[in-house]
């Protein structure tokens, strides 16, 4: 009998590869993994329409935790089985300070609740807002289209925000971070980090800064969804590489960074395995596989 029941598995900088893709090494792991009766769960900060055909490649057929925590969903339906909403206050406050630094903002919808994803307030002050190109090459590829609005006041969908997002160049996006995190303090849960971009997109220090209700956290939906299924955490596997994983790192029963995450995601884990590069997840899983054959 197997000492893990789940095993949770972030994608970007984990599954999948430098280049996007999932190798077939990994894909196969997964199926051992599977066969030996463990159950996956994926946990990612992308929404459901922007993991669908990661998903299907692997024809996983699990729940999905998207938005770093703040969303349980169906992949096969759309549908919302839990949610960890923005207050419409805190939006309105959030977006207001992110325009007086000239961001133009980006407010992620439930969508299954509103039809769509995001939608994008442009800064006041910025007579022809656009997209950041790191942003429009994100909705591009991943076939997303945005609805615009002049002010956030009028959001047709304020009760069902789960995230509020800025996309920048990182040395930008410090005077909004330290503005936020001045003024909200623990009311609002903030993470900056490096985003997923592609060499043809830019070759700049581009970053996200993303703005959660309090608590949000993928170790905190995991929880939710082990008392759903009658998993006990301590027999949890997590494996991931960025900040928003750090979480359910630290608190699995098992926690496994990548090689290439960083020292701060690293030292929170249990053990490293191989970089993305290299099928560090396969390697896992053989490890896990190996021990409990």
């Amino acid at each position: 009998m197997s000492s893990w029941d789940l095993f949770v598995l972030d994608l970007d900088g984990t599954l999948l590869g430098p280049g996007g893709a999932i190798s077939e090494v990994n894909s196969d792991a997964l199926d051992r993994l599977r066969a030996a009766g463990i159950d996956v769960l994926v946990a990612t900060g992308r929404t459901r329409n922007e993991a669908a055909h990661i998903l299907s490649a692997v024809d996983y057929r699990g729940c999905l935790i998207g938005v770093c925590g703040a969303i349980l969903t169906e992949p096969e339906t759309g549908r919302t089985l839990k949610r960890r909403l923005l207050p419409a206050s805190l939006v309105h406050e959030a977006v207001g300070h992110l325009h007086e630094e000239r961001h133009t903002t980006l407010i992620l919808k439930d969508h299954h609740a509103t039809g769509y994803d995001y939608l994008v307030v442009g800064c006041p002050e910025d007579p022809d807002p656009t997209l950041h190109p790191v942003s429009q090459w994100w909705m591009d590829s991943m076939g997303i289209s945005c609805r615009w609005i002049d002010r956030i006041e009028d959001d047709p969908d304020p009760e069902h925000t789960l995230r509020v997002s800025v996309v920048g160049e990182g040395a930008l996006l410090d005077p909004a971070s330290a503005r936020i995190r001045s003024a909200f303090g623990r009311r609002i849960h903030m993470l900056q980090w490096g985003a997923v971009t592609s060499s043809h997109a830019t070759g700049s220090d581009v970053h996200i800064l993303e703005l959660f209700a309090p608590g949000v956290d993928k170790w905190s939906m995991i929880l939710e969804y082990c008392n759903d299924h009658g998993h006990d955490p301590s027999r949890v596997v997590a494996i991931g590489d960025g900040l928003n994983d750090i979480g359910m790192l630290s608190s699995a029963g098992l926690g496994i960074a990548m090689e290439n995450a960083d020292d701060d995601v690293r030292a929170a884990a249990d053990l490293v395995t191989a970089h993305h590069g290299a099928d560090g997840v396969a390697e896992a899983i053989d490890r896990l596989l190996g021990a409990t054959a």
